[in-house]
């Protein structure tokens, strides 16, 4: 689809100069009143029982999407650098979701992929994007995105964050440009010495200053107008005033954008029926403010994201949901961030990370980076663990599960992983993959076998 009847972001860049004034904990609290206020009215309501592990109701995703649209237009969103709240009209908010894109041109030659919309409980095979948005550090740099791009499925690959460059800690906007540089040139060798020099790979932010994102242009050896950028809409629908420069330029260029904004349970927005709805809410102001494609917007718990324990039900529930009424309500592209909280080599790291790949596959959420919730240096991925992901996933779809099974086909699983919630200490990548071999340590190969042997248990039709 076009951008007619969008919003410009001159004029966003003007509101947030120049709209009402509030503090950010004033902003907090309005928020949460707003997010109560909502769920009442539209009756958003999970589950009792954990059998209803997947919603089935329509309905329920379109109240979702309704309330979200009523949220955005009678509230807006807040810009946390300048404590000024950004307002839009019905119209512009109505005519900027009739806008999204449900197909985005990505890479280029033949490595140039078309990352789309999925069905619910469709039958294609989903998107995927198999590594990085973890912390690794500079000496592993080229060798791990050479082994995460050695993966026949992927489509992009998303850079990485480290603590010190050549040395030096990184801090301040010249090193933060240079180390951001440095991550974009690593991603492009590293592609191209696995002999997919025209794949997608995506800045992952050293900072959100615009420095740090405007540093890594460059057609030769950095992003090239077929790449993307992370702009992230902040927990609570909060936005930030670099984020929107970066937009403004890098929109011209035809560069791609993805939020990683998904609702938070235990947050201001209440449980997990405010988390529904500040998911969508974030996708839709992620299209309007910083013109964002792609949207890993489904629902977390605080204490998950923090690694702090697994928190499962009614999270799958509501994250269902928000992936449902995305497809269902606008042309947005949602996705699926895989993140189980033990640490990698472990057997609940593996259960909940092919658990969530099916579920992926049956909302009809393509797939984003597996990792650790919580990572370590060096301790976030694999490329075992995704090349896992993309084979639950193609599972699912090739066995046709429906939204209505997934509990009753995965309870033995379900049952063990929410009977012990306690985070796994697991392996560093250098501990249990050989990036030299491309392939798990034999301890690795012979988890991943047991995992897959207690998935065939319960009916999942491996290849």
């Amino acid at each position: 689809m076009g951008r007619t009847n969008m919003i410009s972001l001159i004029e966003i860049a003007d509101r947030m100069r120049n709209g009402p004034k509030m503090s950010s904990r004033d902003w907090d609290m309005a928020l949460f009143r707003k997010m109560t206020e909502l769920v009442k009215e539209y009756e958003i309501k999970c589950p009792k029982e954990t059998t209803e592990w997947i919603n089935t109701d329509d309905g329920l995703a379109d109240a979702a999407w309704q309330a979200a649209v009523d949220f955005v237009t009678d509230t807006g969103c807040f810009c946390i650098n300048r404590e000024r709240v950004v307002k839009f009209a019905e119209d512009e908010v109505k005519g900027a979701i009739k806008s999204m894109q449900k197909k985005v041109l990505i890479g280029e030659g033949k490595d140039a992929r078309v990352w789309k919309q999925h069905k619910i409980e469709g039958n294609e095979p989903l998107n995927i994007a198999p590594g990085h948005h973890a912390p690794f550090t500079e000496d592993l740099a080229n060798l791990v995105v050479q082994n995460f791009a050695m993966i026949p499925r992927l489509d992009f690959l998303e850079g990485f964050n480290f603590p010190t460059i050549d040395g030096y800690e990184i801090y301040g906007p010249p090193i933060e440009a240079y180390a951001s540089k440095r991550q974009v040139v690593w991603l492009r060798e590293g592609i191209r010495r696995a002999g997919r020099p025209g794949a997608a790979i995506v800045y992952y932010p050293i900072t959100t200053a615009a420095s740090s994102f405007l540093a890594t242009i460059d057609h030769v050896a950095g992003l090239r107008p077929t790449d993307g950028v992370l702009l992230s809409v902040l927990p609570d629908v909060k936005v930030e005033h670099d984020l929107l420069t970066v937009a403004t330029v890098l929109q011209s260029y035809g560069y791609f954008g993805i939020s990683g904004s998904f609702g938070i349970a235990g947050g201001f927005c209440g449980g997990a029926e405010g988390a529904i709805i500040e998911g969508l809410v974030k996708t839709i102001i992620a299209w309007i403010v910083y013109r964002d494609n792609l949207y890993y917007n489904g629902v977390e718990h605080l204490n998950h994201v923090s690694g702090v324990e697994r928190v499962m039900f009614p999270i799958h529930f509501a994250r269902s949901v928000v992936y449902q009424a995305t497809l269902r309500n606008s042309y947005g592209i949602p996705m699926h961030w895989p993140i189980p909280v033990s640490e990698l080599c472990t057997d609940s790291h593996l259960e909940e990370l092919i658990l969530r790949s099916v579920e992926a596959a049956v909302n009809g959420a393509n797939l984003y980076v597996p990792r650790v919730s919580r990572s370590r240096m060096n301790g976030g991925q694999t490329p075992a663990d995704a090349e896992l992901m993309i084979d639950a996933s193609d599972a699912a779809i090739r066995m046709q599960i429906r939204r209505s099974e997934v509990y009753e086909v995965f309870k033995p699983v379900i049952t063990k992983l929410m009977k012990n919630t306690t985070p796994e200490p697991g392996k560093l990548i250098t501990e249990c993959y050989d990036l030299q071999r491309h392939r798990p340590s034999s301890e690795y190969q012979k988890l991943i076998a047991k995992v897959k042997s207690e998935f065939k248990d319960c009916g999942l039709q491996w290849e």
